[in-house]
C-alpha cells in the first residue's frame, strides 16, 4: 500500500480551506492541518512536518511569502505550493525565485492533485 501523502492548507478564506480539505481527502491525501494566516502555517508545519504546504500568498497576520521564507528556513526541500488570486507578475517572480510552484484561483483540482502527488 502506498503512504498517503499528508498536507496543511492555509487560506485566509474558510470556504476555500473547507472544500480543499474535503476534496484532497476523497482523493486519498491526509489533511493534517488547515489554517488561516502565515503565522499558524508555520507553527503546524513544525508540528505535523507534512509532505506539503498548499497556501494562499494574500493572507493576514504573516503572508504566504512570510511564511514560504520561515518553512523553508526549517526544512530547505519542503514541498510548497502557493495557491493564490494573485498573478501578477511580480508575486510569480518571486515565487519562481522560491522554487514554488503557484496555481491560480479559481483553481483546477485536479491540476492540484497532480502537483501534490508529482
Amino acid at each position: 500500500m502506498t503512504m498517503k501523502r499528508s498536507v496543511i492548507v492555509i487560506d485566509d478564506d474558510e470556504d476555500t480551506v473547507r472544500l480543499f480539505g474535503e476534496f484532497l481527502e476523497e482523493r486519498g491525501i491526509k489533511v493534517v492541518g488547515s489554517g488561516y494566516d502565515g503565522i499558524t502555517a508555520i507553527k503546524l508545519y513544525k508540528e505535523k512536518t507534512p509532505d506539503v504546504v498548499l497556501i494562499d500568498i494574500m493572507m493576514p497576520n504573516g503572508s504566504g511569502f512570510y511564511a514560504i521564507k520561515k518553512i523553508q528556513e526549517i526544512n530547505s526541500n519542503a514541498k510548497i505550493i502557493a495557491v493564490s488570486g494573485d498573478g501578477s507578475y511580480s508575486t510569480e517572480e518571486k515565487l519562481e525565485k522560491l522554487s514554488i510552484p503557484l496555481i491560480r484561483k479559481p483553481f483546477n483540482m485536479e491540476q492540484i492533485i497532480s502537483v501534490i502527488n508529482g
